[in-house]
């Protein structure tokens, strides 16, 4: 889980920037860009201490809810706001985010075969 929690914590510090130069006056949207941010460095840090499978569901929704966001934003709008231009860190961004979406998947697939093989075999782990 550490690859995922090294791209999440790529894409809070990618939005933070973001809404420094450019999204922290924009209403509604600038405290969401802050909303991801923490919520991208939190995950990241207990997706690296702990392997929950909970906080693989957590920060796959994160990372998808963050991609629909942005589609929404140059497609139709969000908010009353549309994205007319879109930049490389944009770009950057939507890619870092697909790539941890897939190594979430992966690993959060590894995480449960484990744990199945786990409980199939009878020893559990204590938590």
């Amino acid at each position: 889980m550490a690859g995922a929690a090294g791209l999440m914590v790529a894409s809070g510090l990618i939005h933070v920037y973001l809404w420094h130069v450019a999204y922290r006056h924009v209403a509604t949207l600038g405290p969401l860009f802050l909303v991801q941010v923490v919520s991208a460095l939190v995950l990241a840090v207990l997706l690296a201490a702990l392997r929950r499978g909970t906080l693989v569901v957590a920060a796959t929704a994160l990372m998808a809810g963050t991609i629909v966001g942005f589609v929404l934003v140059i497609s139709v709008g969000l908010f009353g706001f549309t994205l007319t231009f879109i930049s490389g860190w944009a770009q950057l961004t939507l890619a870092v985010e697909s790539a941890t979406i897939v190594v979430l998947v992966l690993g959060g697939s590894l995480l449960w075969r484990s744990l199945s093989d786990e409980v199939g075999s009878g020893r559990r782990r204590s938590r």
